[in-house]
């Protein structure tokens, strides 16, 4: 297997314990619990778990792995209640499409009363690490901070930047868009929208007038004829445009196999010219703005 060899990141050099190793192809991490760079630890659970899956992104881009990478994750959860499993879906983005084999451990408590979520990692590299670098927590300064990559935050600051102020926009997911997300279904079967499907160039101008700026493909709504509804039980029944479906039997929720022909569009251009989109999560946010100017700037 070789030598064992230590990842550092920029403030773990002192620690008594690395928090990763690499032996050959693979890396071990240690348990990364949702606390701050300064020790601080929100008090909510889906903080915690945005700050230890944060911790573990930048441990993986010192070892210069990626999740794919990933061949084993243990997570540890304090009060772990099955009803409400909020880290599955932060795991899921963080995933994308690999998945790796997971262990889920209740535990009454961790190493510190405040930590309620940690997560460790096995990492199996095509090829052995020779030599793990060193990351440092980056520093910027700026005019303006924007809280969200969502299309008001976007559209912001490209307003801040065409008017000569410098700004960074701060965003706790892996992805732009807020509530406007689009997905692809499983096996090549499209792509459906999750937020923001219709718009107009009457009660929603601005709207209308940014998706014509960058070339967004609009599609117009067909009102006449029927609607298609598919429910829990794989059984489809049809409703008037307009009106609303039976979905007595489903208890009135819409079944995840739903298909509807919707407007698909995407913000990655207007992310992609302002080049200053960054993950944060959102105590880290309001830590580093802590102390800092603040400036006004126009909402949406």
């Amino acid at each position: 297997m070789g030598p064992v060899k230590t990842v550092d990141l920029h403030n773990t050099t002192a620690s008594y314990f690395a928090p990763a190793t690499v032996s050959g192809g693979l890396v071990h991490i240690s348990g990364q619990p949702g606390s701050a760079d300064d020790g601080s630890v929100p008090n909510d659970y889906e903080s915690q778990i945005h700050l230890s899956i944060l911790k573990l992104r930048r441990i993986l881009i010192a070892a210069g792995a990626s999740t794919s990478d990933i061949a084993k994750l243990t997570v540890f959860v304090v009060n772990y209640d099955a009803a409400a499993r909020k880290h599955t879906s932060h795991l899921m983005r963080f995933l994308g499409n690999h998945r790796p084999a997971i262990t889920l451990v209740p535990v009454n408590q961790l190493a510190l009363p405040s930590w309620l979520f940690e997560i460790d990692a096995v990492l199996s590299t095509p090829a052995p690490i020779h030599i793990p670098r060193t990351i440092t927590t980056p520093r910027q300064s700026v005019d303006v901070v924007i809280i969200g990559a969502g299309l008001a935050g976007l559209s912001a600051a490209h307003d801040v930047r065409g008017k000569g102020y410098t700004c960074v926009v701060l965003e706790a997911r892996d992805r732009v868009g807020g509530k406007t997300w689009s997905k692809s279904l499983g096996e090549g079967q499209g792509i459906v929208d999750l937020g923001a499907a219709w718009i107009n160039d009457t009660s929603q101008t601005k709207m209308y007038e940014l998706a014509k700026k960058f070339d967004a493909d609009l599609i117009e709504q067909n009102t006449d004829g029927d609607c298609v509804f598919q429910g829990f039980d794989g059984r489809c029944s049809t409703f008037a445009y307009g009106e609303l479906p039976n979905v007595s039997r489903q208890h009135h929720k819409f079944s995840k196999g739903t298909r509807t022909k919707v407007l698909i569009s995407s913000m990655s251009p207007l992310a992609s010219i302002l080049s200053i989109f960054v993950t944060w999560s959102k105590r880290t946010a309001r830590s580093w703005m802590h102390g800092s100017q603040k400036r006004s700037i126009l909402t949406y």
